[in-house]
């Protein structure tokens, strides 16, 4: 068995052992059987389904409340008050870069969840291994001498914590070989294929503006990655970080570059000049694909690459 096949085992394995016995098998059935599958959903009192390349496989395999009690027992390793803010923000975090979405009945107060009641829909998302994210991507951070940044786009399940998870990668080991500075402050771009040669540090649960700060002052990294910016005061302060000349690897949601531009807390970051350049990724049928542009391609001029990830 190669280590590919081994790696996507292991994971389904972990998967399964977060499942009650009496769907632990089917589901893993499934699981073997469509490798594809992004997503498996267990709603109470409904089927199990599962995502596949953005099409949704219902099961005939009835979810009750019960094994969505049990669930949530494995994935909190049966320690409830633990992951309670995890939940709160719709997340639990899982082993091997898998994270499950989870949603039911909220108590809030003072207009905020304080906590969750009951559990009814659980979605646990499995990574996927995309070893060369995109050829175009490493020829631009190559062409720059690995001194600019760049920001993955897309609209949500077109796999940029997937790109970036295997950027960080490809960007850590030979023939490579950079100092790479993770901040996974959702606990979703652990490498889990790494075999060990990675030079990649992962600041993991941190929050994004007080991660970056850490690797900047005390690690010493040649890049940083992140995933999914988004508020005003993060971005803001992201912004003031970047004078050290560290370049940025990061995602953001947006449909596309007009999209992007509207968002006023990305925007700023365009305007310091924190990216180079922009990579949109997009489905194209059952494909992504993806095309690059730089921020003066942004801005009016300039060529787009486009190529298929």
């Amino acid at each position: 068995m190669d280590d590919k096949n081994e790696i996507k085992n292991k994971i389904i394995d972990y998967v399964s052992s977060l499942l009650p016995e009496h769907i632990k098998i089917p589901c893993k059935n499934y699981l073997m059987a469509y490798p594809s599958i992004s997503e498996i959903r267990l709603r109470s009192g409904a089927p199990i389904s599962f995502t596949a390349r953005q099409k949704n496989l219902v099961t005939g395999i009835k979810c009750r409340h019960e094994d969505i009690a049990y669930c949530v027992d494995r994935m909190t390793e049966g320690n409830y008050m633990r992951a309670e803010e995890m939940m709160r923000k719709g997340y639990i975090t899982l082993s091997s870069a898998c994270r499950a979405g989870v949603a039911g009945d909220a108590f809030v107060r003072d207009g905020k969840i304080s906590v969750l009641r009951k559990i009814n829909y659980i979605n646990i998302r499995i990574p996927s291994e995309l070893t060369v994210p995109n050829i175009a991507l490493l020829e631009y951070l190559e062409k720059n001498e690995y001194h600019t940044g760049v920001l993955v786009i897309s609209p949500p399940g077109c796999g940029k914590t997937t790109v970036l998870r295997s950027l960080a990668y490809q960007l850590s080991v030979a023939p490579i070989s950079k100092r790479v500075a993770v901040v996974d402050t959702n606990c979703e771009l652990m490498l889990p294929w790494n075999n060990g040669e990675s030079l990649c540090d992962f600041l993991t649960g941190y929050p994004k503006s007080e991660g970056i700060s850490i690797a900047l002052r005390y690690l010493n990294p040649e890049l940083i990655i992140c995933d999914e910016l988004g508020g005003q005061e993060e971005t803001e302060t992201i912004a003031s970080l970047q004078h050290t000349g560290v370049p940025l690897i990061a995602s953001a949601h947006a449909s596309d570059f007009a999209d992007l531009r509207r968002k006023k807390s990305i925007a700023l970051l365009l305007e310091k000049r924190v990216f180079g350049a922009v990579m949109r990724l997009y489905r194209s049928g059952e494909n992504i694909r993806s095309e690059i542009r730089t921020l003066s391609d942004i801005m009016g001029d300039g060529n787009m690459q486009s190529k298929a990830l």
